[in-house]
């Protein structure tokens, strides 16, 4: 007798993973309420400092760094909170296309700066999605940012494959309606004994100082939040490819 148990070893898997970031999240916002203080206070004074100092001497130059690494460490906090974040915010029909507008709006320069060939595969007349659309649009930034990174890592100056194909598409899974979004970029995908970590808190392949590892694990929260689910799959060396599904409206409209 052969049975396939694909699906049931996700689902546990999946189960797991949520399980274990709830409990990290618990940890991450009691130690970012801790910290969010006491660096409030460290930046506050650095500015003190820095405004009563000489513009060409010494302690000029060190508050400047002491803000500048403030503020790096006050982003993380920020990461945090929105990591440990209990995600009830109300949701309502939005359209996936102004979402990603937006998006594109934040990041349209640096993909061009960096030469990137964006391509966008979007049919006409696709159903709203019900949703956030902040957070959906959070999601959306931090899969565009890490593509970038991937694809300035593997070229970093202009070339013909330097892509990022960005599709939509509606389907029914199991008779409910939902829209398929998928971000595919040739960039240096990622390692395969890596690809079970990449969803996981704190972990990050990008060098110290250039990652927090919690993007994917916020991104993997607020789609579950939304009742979607987010795939990747990758071979390293050649691509990357996110897919979102999340529901749509009633009847797919």
């Amino acid at each position: 007798v052969v049975s396939d148990i694909t699906e049931k070893a996700r689902l546990q898997a999946e189960a797991m993973r949520t399980e274990h970031l709830a409990s990290i999240g618990e940890l991450a916002a009691g130690v970012a309420h801790e910290i969010n203080n006491p660096i409030n206070g460290i930046i506050n004074y650095a500015q003190i400092l820095y405004n009563m100092a000489d513009r060409e001497g010494r302690q000029f130059e060190i508050a400047g760094r002491i803000i500048k690494e403030g503020d790096r460490i006050a982003g993380i906090v920020r990461s945090l909170l929105s990591f440990a974040r209990e995600r009830k915010e109300e949701k309502s029909a939005s359209d996936v296309v102004k979402i990603l507008r937006d998006t594109f709006a934040l990041t349209d320069a640096q993909i061009r700066k960096e030469g990137i060939d964006l391509r966008l595969d979007i049919p006409a007349h696709l159903p709203d999605i019900i949703a956030n659309p902040q957070q959906i649009q959070q999601v959306f930034l931090n899969i565009v940012n890490n593509a970038r990174y991937a694809l300035n890592q593997k070229y970093p100056g202009p070339h013909p494959d330097k892509r990022l194909v960005i599709s939509c598409e509606k389907l029914s899974l199991n008779g409910e309606h939902y829209m398929r979004i998928v971000f595919h970029d040739s960039g240096i995908g990622v390692p395969a004994d890596l690809m079970d970590k990449v969803f996981n808190p704190f972990f990050t392949s990008k060098p110290s100082g250039q990652g927090t590892g919690l993007g994917l694990s916020i991104s993997h929260g607020i789609i579950k939040d939304h009742g979607g689910r987010i795939d990747l799959e990758s071979v390293q060396g050649q691509f990357s490819r996110i897919t979102i599904d999340l529901p749509a409206g009633k009847n797919g409209e």
